[in-house]
């Protein structure tokens, strides 16, 4: 019998593929629904002390720490920063820190990184909001789903895994991701966090690979959103934004480039990535993730229309034709039982693969025999 969340996360995939069929992407909007949108922009996106531009593009801006978007949310009226968690593993800590932009890219102290939110961003977020479907993507095993993933469903505070990047062609209409998730609660109330990358030209209109985040707090009824688009999430780092380019990809039989992601529980819940604390969700935001999770996963997912073949997951290759150096991996993967980070055993994971046909997952022996790895992916080209 599917659980709670297994339903909600078969809804959510179902709507957004509603979404990508209609091509909400391409919406013409009115005069009225512009002067809106400029509004709303001018709440997201505050004054900024300074700002740089990309080469790809997107404007950088320096907040004031106690200004960013995240306050307007009513919860956190008085919330109180916090700089860095209080008790966290030491190994978190170690590390080469990640260097996603030039050296001349860094906010001066007092206020922190964000990527400017652009019109076309909220283009897609106002039509999703419209129709219901304010929502992200979560993987199910429900057979409509399009994931490739591991599964582990205790009581947790949290999770921290390796990902190798990749960039797999996808078309306007579709999406690939590879993400780490955290989940508790009835899909009615679902609280949900999840972060790694994606490929998600709808938001970000280019085919580039970008570092992503989604949480909500109510079963994606009226609280959540990607990166930035509402408040809620809090930035604390002066390097690190949500949204950046990740252009360090991985070669099919070459280098492998990888990040590390932590979804740490320590009063709030802590987005690390390497040995960088990026910012955090507060604990105020979540029901039923106040105090805990009871679900871990990680891996792979896309979503396409209907009307053409779905886009390639991770380095577009099936597991079995090569492990190292060749497929999508998800390595060294660690619980965090709130004092010390843990190794899963084999017994507490479980594969779910929805399309055996386009996408793939398998287990391996990590770097020691009690350690498991994910190595997943494929070439997709299904019609789903």
């Amino acid at each position: 019998m599917a659980t709670a969340a297994t339903r909600a996360m078969k809804s959510v995939l179902l709507l957004l593929s509603v979404l990508i069929m209609f091509g909400l992407s391409h919406a013409v909007i009115s005069e009225e629904e512009n002067l809106e949108m400029e509004r709303q922009l001018k709440i997201i996106n505050k004054p900024p002390i300074k700002s740089f531009k990309t080469d790809y593009g997107d404007i950088l801006d320096c907040i004031d720490i106690y200004k960013q978007h995240a306050f307007d949310h009513p919860l956190l009226k008085d919330h109180k920063i916090q700089t860095r968690p209080k008790h966290v593993p030491k190994s978190t800590m170690e590390g080469e820190s990640p260097r996603l932009l030039p050296d001349n890219i860094k906010c001066p102290p007092g206020s922190v990184l964000i990527r400017r939110t652009t019109k076309e961003d909220l283009i897609m977020a106002n039509k999703m909001k419209t129709l219901g479907l304010n929502h992200a993507t979560n993987p199910g095993v429900a057979p409509d789903s399009n994931d490739a993933a591991v599964r582990y469903t205790k009581h947790n505070f949290g999770a921290r895994t390796t990902m190798n990047v990749w960039g797999p062609k996808t078309l306007t209409l579709q999406a690939s991701f590879a993400n780490l998730w955290l989940s508790s609660g009835p899909s009615e109330k679902l609280n949900v966090i999840q972060a790694g990358w994606a490929v998600f030209p709808m938001f970000f209109s280019s085919n580039t690979t970008r570092l992503l985040t989604y949480w909500t707090g109510d079963g994606y009824n009226t609280t959540g959103c990607f990166n930035y688009l509402c408040p809620g999430f809090v930035q604390i780092n002066r390097k690190i934004s949500l949204g950046l380019v990740l252009d360090q990809l991985s070669v099919y039989n070459g280098t492998q480039r990888d990040i590390q992601i932590s979804l740490i529980k320590n009063a709030n819940w802590w987005l690390q990535l390497g040995n960088q604390f990026i910012g955090y969700w507060p604990q105020k935001l979540f029901s039923y993730m106040s105090d805990h999770a009871d679900n871990a996963v990680w891996g792979g997912l896309v979503i396409s229309s209907p009307n053409k073949p779905s886009p390639a997951m991770g380095s577009g290759h099936f597991p079995k034709d090569g492990l190292q150096n060749k497929s999508a991996y998800f390595k060294n993967t660690q619980i965090w039982d709130g004092t010390n980070l843990t190794y899963p055993s084999w017994g507490q994971l479980a594969l779910s693969v929805s399309r055996p046909d386009c996408y793939e997952a398998q287990f391996a022996p990590g770097v020691a025999l009690t350690t498991v790895d994910l190595f997943y992916g494929g070439p997709g080209q299904c019609h789903i």
